[in-house]
């Protein structure tokens, strides 16, 4: 047995588990190069059976230890160890890599040519494999995980490693690891736009294939990278078409981003035609998720696919009310204002149901319902009585899914004549309709009883700081009415008083709002009255607050005034309040 390998008797005393190791002296040596160390061996030969546990070899070791930009204390210790034991360029370690797979991920160019070069002078007639040149076979060479040292390079974004591969085999076509990723995919995925020009440009066939089905030109897609997008369109033919495993093309993907939609529609505007797994196209997507700009360039380019449903009988106009988008106005408006399109008021799905139906089962958003359903009932071709398969019209819908107050009034108001085909009775068994109901009451409490807390706390704050008075109270020796406020003559202290009341007013007003608060819940009252208050309350609170803020700024402002710069910092930190209201409030009407 060799002097480096120990055996290590494993649980099953019958079975054995050899580790490899290597002394100190070769391994330190290996990492800093110094290959004076390995001359004393007689045999160079025996280098190869140097190994250590993960069975890396003093080759593996040596271009592992070499840091990016620096030098080895033997320049040319890559080369001498090959020409000590020629096996090492091929020996892999437990993992399947080669030393030209470790050399590409740290970006090891002169290391890399290094291999490249010495691999194409020792030709040797048994290593040769079907007359494939042992440089070719040598990049070709994959590791447990089916990389090559393209994918590693490519991985890690080494540009001067990836042309020297490709310069010296440009003609292979990369296949995908077992992760299903190609060199192409690795450098779109991760946003290497050079890296993925020089695979375009230089390779003659790549593949293009990766995870889930897609391509490079979906991870491109997903990067937002214009650029990256119109390079692979020009040198990849028909890859827009190509679909993934949810059936998606590239194209789904760029639906947010207009100017990639237009690149990818110029290229080809039938994929605008094409469905996903589910039936939906492209339009349908849109409209769904309120993408307003895609949804323009679409119908610009291609006005007929609007006629496609999904595998449900849903047209576009479905999507748009159930996605129920905050744009769903404008979405009317791109629909209801093209004449192609007015045929799809009443076109019905699977199940009979028009979109106008829909909007009584899926419409939540009120500021915009009155206006969504003129549109509908205003169109001259809109049909206002039709039925579904549950011999249900709008108005039955609306009022068997005991929606709004709100929505039941509208459709009744604007449907002159519209009448349920036949009494909609609730069964003993039917819940849903209440279990709704008490959803939506049990929120509102929850609302309420936070509201009252905050006005409460907002009223003894206010109340507390003018009744303590900053700056103090004049007594009776200092030529001031005693009890009279020091700073009464302070502009900053005046406004602190005004804004400090005024945050008690409202601050009170929202708690004697919320006394109503149980008047309102009974359940014989309407609920959108509930709501109604609710939110007003809501708004004499938020006042309350600002006011709040504004008080404790002027406040602390007329006392610290005598230090202005402290008084001014305090202000600034102050007034941050502001900035933090408007970022979240943008956040939150953005979505």
């Amino acid at each position: 047995m060799d002097p480096s390998q120990t055996s290590v008797n494993a649980n099953q005393p019958e079975q054995t588990e050899t580790i490899t190791c290597m002394d100190f002296r070769s391994y330190n040596a290996a990492a800093e190069g110094e290959i004076e160390v390995f001359k004393d061996i007689t045999n160079y030969e025996s280098l190869h059976l140097l190994l250590t546990p993960n069975k890396n070899t003093v080759l593996h070791i040596y271009i592992t230890a070499l840091k990016s930009g620096s030098n080895s204390k033997t320049p040319n210790a890559g080369s001498e160890i090959l020409n000590m034991c020629p096996s090492l360029l091929w020996q892999a370690n437990a993992k399947g890599e080669t030393p030209l797979h470790i050399a590409a991920r740290y970006g090891h160019s002169d290391i890399v040519e290094v291999l490249t070069k010495y691999c194409a002078r020792t030709l040797r007639r048994d290593l040769e494999d079907y007359g494939i040149e042992l440089v070719k076979k040598m990049l070709r060479m994959t590791k447990k995980e089916k990389d090559t040292a393209l994918h590693e390079a490519v991985r890690y974004n080494h540009l001067e490693v990836v042309k020297l591969l490709i310069s010296e085999d440009p003609d292979f076509s990369y296949s995908a690891n077992d992760a299903g990723e190609t060199p192409l995919y690795i450098a779109a995925e991760r946003g290497f736009k050079d890296v993925l020009f020089e695979i375009l440009d230089k390779c003659k066939s790549p593949m293009h294939g990766g995870p889930l089905g897609r391509t490079a030109l979906h991870a491109a897609v997903l990067q937002f990278d214009i650029g990256m997008v119109g390079r692979i369109l020009e040198n990849i033919d028909g890859i827009s078409r190509e679909k993934d495993n949810n059936g998606w093309i590239p194209l789904h993907l760029a639906l947010s981003f207009k100017d990639i939609v237009e690149l990818l529609l110029d290229k080809d505007r039938e994929v605008a035609y094409m469905k996903d797994t589910k039936g939906r196209t492209l339009l349908h997507i849109a409209a769904q998720y309120g993408l307003v700009h895609a949804m323009n360039v679409i119908v610009e380019r291609c006005p007929d696919c609007c006629e496609l449903v999904d595998n449900r009988g849903w047209n576009v106009l479905h999507f748009a009310i159930k996605g129920g988008s905050m744009f769903l106005e404008k979405i009317m408006d791109i629909i209801t204002e093209n004449k192609s399109f007015s045929n799809l008021l009443n076109e019905k799905n699977a199940d009979g149901d028009t979109p106008l139906h829909f909007y009584s089962k899926y419409a939540t958003f009120l500021i915009v319902l009155d206006l969504i359903i003129k549109k509908f009932m205003s169109h001259p071709r809109g049909d206002k009585m039709a039925f579904n398969k549950q011999n249900l019209n709008a108005y039955d819908i609306a009022v068997t899914a005991k929606r709004s107050h709100k929505k039941r009034s509208i459709i009744r108001h604007e449907v002159h004549g519209l009448l349920p085909r036949r009494v909609i009775t609730f069964e003993d068994g039917d819940e849903g309709g209440d279990k709704m109901d008490e959803d939506r009451t049990f929120l509102l409490r929850n609302a309420a009883e936070a509201h009252l807390v905050v006005a409460a706390l907002i009223t003894t704050v206010s109340f507390a700081a003018c009744i303590t008075m900053p700056g103090g109270f004049a007594s009776s020796g200092e030529g001031s009415h005693p009890g009279s406020a020091l700073l009464k003559k302070n502009v900053a202290f005046k406004a602190f008083i005004i804004t400090d009341t005024i945050s008690m007013v409202l601050s009170s007003s929202a708690v004697f709002i919320h006394l109503l608060m149980p008047f309102l819940f009974n359940k014989y009252s309407n609920e959108d009255h509930s709501e109604n208050f609710l939110l007003l309350a809501f708004f004499l609170i938020l006042g309350a607050m600002i006011t709040m803020v504004l008080a404790f700024v002027t406040g602390t402002y007329a006392v610290l005034m005598h230090s202005l710069n402290l008084a001014i910092a305090n202000c600034i930190i102050g007034l941050t309040f502001f900035g933090i209201l408007f970022l979240v409030c943008k956040r939150f009407f953005r979505h």
